[in-house]
């Protein structure tokens, strides 16, 4: 981790993160987010009014120097009206407290009230991670509504997105940035090129919507013989490790932790699979994926086909076509099993478009601070 610095006359940031759980791409954003910019020198606060515990992010964040204040209490955290009450609570704690800018994220009542509270203070910055479309907007209660036409700078997290966003809210200065992600550094598996059974992977939360029944039905599909699959994610309501049972191809490994886990998943793995129906902006888990070179095969959902760089290691197929899914993942095995993959473009993207410091010069200018503090 990069040594935190301290300036008297750095810039004060306010990061508001409506939730946060233990494990995910959004977790993982803030997580980067905040810790990169106090480590170049912003005073940075993280507010959060539903804080799952997690005692390695709140170890990697007091390490750099981030105020938390963050509501860890089950009580004040089981009812959309308590969450909201514990979120003036914090407020009124800040106030006197001058930021330079407040970063928000998340939908509802809470956020909207953060965007209130500071508008016409400080620059109000609202980063909206999902896809945007018909359903994701039919969500959208009028307070928040109210929030993405009046905030200082309205952010999406794919440049695909933007103009279903200007369409929602009536913007026409819709900008975008890119989420944060965690690079890592996974050799591929010595097996690719040889004969041993390729591995495709997926992590992530188990919920129906992320492609779960995908893998389990690919699976036991004949044709895909010679590649076995890992899942890792904490069980859920909907699905419990017993759920794999009967899969023999399938292998479930439950939830990993931190980064020494998500490196040993990926070098695990020879390809992500996100056989997604979920409202995705961009997903984190992709670009991690493509930091450490791995190929994967995706659904278009959000902003995805602008990740989808080189067609012989990002593979787009739609779940309306069961057919075309099985020949994508079968042509992705064959490439694998023949040494036709080259991992070495999916990493120099990642450099290029996605790498921690690219995005914190671009989040910068979000912002409004083009020079950032040393």
């Amino acid at each position: 981790m990069l040594a935190p610095t301290k300036n008297v006359g750095s810039p004060a940031l306010l990061v508001y993160s409506a939730q946060m759980e233990k494990v995910g791409g959004i977790e993982s954003h803030v997580l980067e987010f905040c810790e990169r910019f106090a480590t170049k020198g912003w005073r940075v606060t993280l507010m959060c009014s539903r804080f799952a515990e997690n005692p390695r992010a709140v170890r990697r964040l007091r390490d750099a120097r981030v105020e938390l204040i963050v509501n860890t209490s089950a009580w004040a955290s089981r009812t959309p009206l308590r969450k909201w009450l514990w979120t003036l609570v914090a407020l009124a704690r800040l106030a006197g407290r001058r930021f330079d800018a407040v970063y928000v994220n998340g939908q509802g009542r809470n956020p909207a009230t953060v965007h209130a509270r500071y508008r016409g203070r400080a620059r109000t910055v609202h980063h909206h991670h999902t896809s945007c479309d018909g359903a994701d907007v039919a969500s959208w209660p009028p307070s928040y509504r109210d929030a993405l036409r009046r905030c200082d700078a309205l952010v999406v997290c794919a440049d695909f997105i933007r103009e279903r966003m200007r369409r929602a809210c009536g913007r026409a200065d819709v900008d975008f940035a890119y989420c944060f992600s965690r690079r890592v550094d996974a050799p591929e598996r010595a097996s690719v090129g040889g004969t041993a059974p390729v591995v495709f992977g997926y992590f992530g939360r188990l919920i129906t919507e992320k492609g779960i029944d995908w893998i389990l039905r690919l699976s036991r599909d004949p044709r895909l013989a010679g590649v076995e699959w890992r899942i890792w994610g904490a069980e859920s309501s909907a699905y419990r490790a017993r759920d794999f049972e009967g899969y023999p191809s399938v292998t479930y490994l439950g939830a990993f932790a931190g980064d020494e886990g998500l490196r040993s998943a990926l070098q695990a793995i020879d390809c992500y699979c996100l056989f997604s129906s979920h409202p995705e902006g961009l997903p984190v888990s992709l670009m991690e994926a493509m930091s450490a070179g791995r190929p994967w095969i995706a659904t278009p959902q959000g902003g995805v086909p602008e990740l989808a760089h080189d067609p012989a290691s990002c593979m787009l197929v739609t779940l309306d076509d069961y057919e075309a899914v099985v020949a994508a993942c079968c042509a992705m095995r064959d490439r694998l099993r023949a040494g036709a993959v080259d991992f070495a473009p999916q990493r120099a993207f990642y450099a290029e478009r996605l790498a921690d410091e690219p995005l914190y010069q671009r989040w910068c200018e979000v912002l409004g601070t083009r020079v950032a503090p040393r």
